[in-house]
């Protein structure tokens, strides 16, 4: 069996991958796991070698090709021989030979874990000649969000978990858009042991998340929620010690974009203007985190924002304290 494994949503791609192996009875010194990461630590002939032998140890083997550098984007695989006395087989022809006559007794997995395989390299067009035959080929996908949604209210009804209103919605806020950190978050609650869930005990279990909490904190700004900006500016710049060099261009980009919203929506386009001019997905939840600010608002900011960034740059500022005041200067009227 050859199985290709790939896909952003790591977490049932690694179950999968586990299931297989389980599957195949193999174990111990049958169970070879190769770095295929690298062009010069790695040998395509090799790996199809490991699958030929036969083993002393048991009848079924698993040869595991971790994150192969031949199934990614720009890898530029193959080379020219330079002697034409002597051609060598590629790595592509080496594969195709395999996968017309695979071991019996081998399981051959590529995983490709966190991306998806380049569909355009020599060998994954190989191994999709062979799919359905010799060849089984399993993408893992992240959800969309309605889809993460669905997800996310079937296994906790299933496991019997009840999450507060303010604890789901912190539990949304902590694994974005990734069903990978909800399944992670999943494993942590069944050893946690507790089937009622406080906002507070979720805020202690999921982990950090400083691309979501940097979105947190960008909404909680623009809406004037001054407890919760700053209660989310603490936990970035203490807890997780976060740079502000890496806050600085997430809000900024935050505000362009309702910048871009809200100036086309002043000047009366439509939903679909608006998608199509500023790249929105939903234009109508971004003009609603507008709130009743005007495009001069957000201008004004993403100036701000820009001198303070020369100014740490040029080393007139430094330290989280003129973001922080930029922050509390325009949240003085917050709740």
């Amino acid at each position: 069996m050859i199985v290709v494994l790939d896909g952003k949503e790591s977490y049932q791609l690694n179950a999968r991958k586990q299931a297989l192996i389980r599957d195949s009875k193999a174990d111990g010194e049958n169970i070879i796991v190769m770095d295929a990461s690298s062009r010069t630590a790695f040998s395509m002939e090799a790996a199809l070698n490991q699958c030929s032998t036969i083993s002393l140890f048991g009848d079924r083997r698993v040869i595991l090709l971790s994150n192969p550098y031949f199934l990614k984007a720009g890898s530029g695989t193959e080379k020219k021989s330079s002697s034409k006395k002597n051609p060598k087989k590629s790595p592509s022809d080496l594969l195709d030979q395999y996968c017309r006559n695979p071991n019996p007794d081998t399981d051959l997995l590529f995983v490709c874990d966190g991306f998806l395989a380049d569909k355009r390299t020599k060998e994954y067009k190989v191994l999709s000649s062979y799919a359905g035959k010799t060849v089984s080929l399993i993408t893992f996908s992240n959800p969309s969000p309605r889809e993460l949604e669905t997800l996310i209210e079937r296994e906790l009804r299933t496991r019997g978990y009840h999450l507060s209103r303010d604890a789901m919605q912190e539990l949304k806020l902590r694994i974005g858009d990734s069903a990978t950190e909800f399944y992670r978050t999943l494993d942590k609650l069944d050893l946690y042991g507790k089937k009622e869930v406080s906002r507070a005990e979720i805020i202690g279990l999921v982990s950090f998340n400083p691309e979501v909490n940097v979105w947190k904190l960008s909404d909680s700004f623009i809406r004037g929620r001054r407890r919760e900006t700053i209660e989310c500016w603490k936990e970035m710049t203490e807890h997780a010690d976060m740079d502000v060099f890496a806050i600085i261009p997430t809000l900024a980009y935050r505000l362009k974009k309702l910048f871009a919203v809200k100036r086309c929506y002043e000047r009366g386009f439509s939903n679909d203007a608006i998608k199509a001019r500023t790249g929105s997905t939903f234009p109508d939840r971004d003009l609603d985190a507008c709130g009743s600010h005007s495009s001069l608002w957000f201008l004004e900011r993403l100036a701000d924002l820009a001198e303070i960034d020369q100014g740490i740059k040029t080393g007139k500022y430094s330290g989280t304290e003129p973001l922080e005041m930029f922050l509390l200067r325009n949240l003085q009227n917050g709740r």
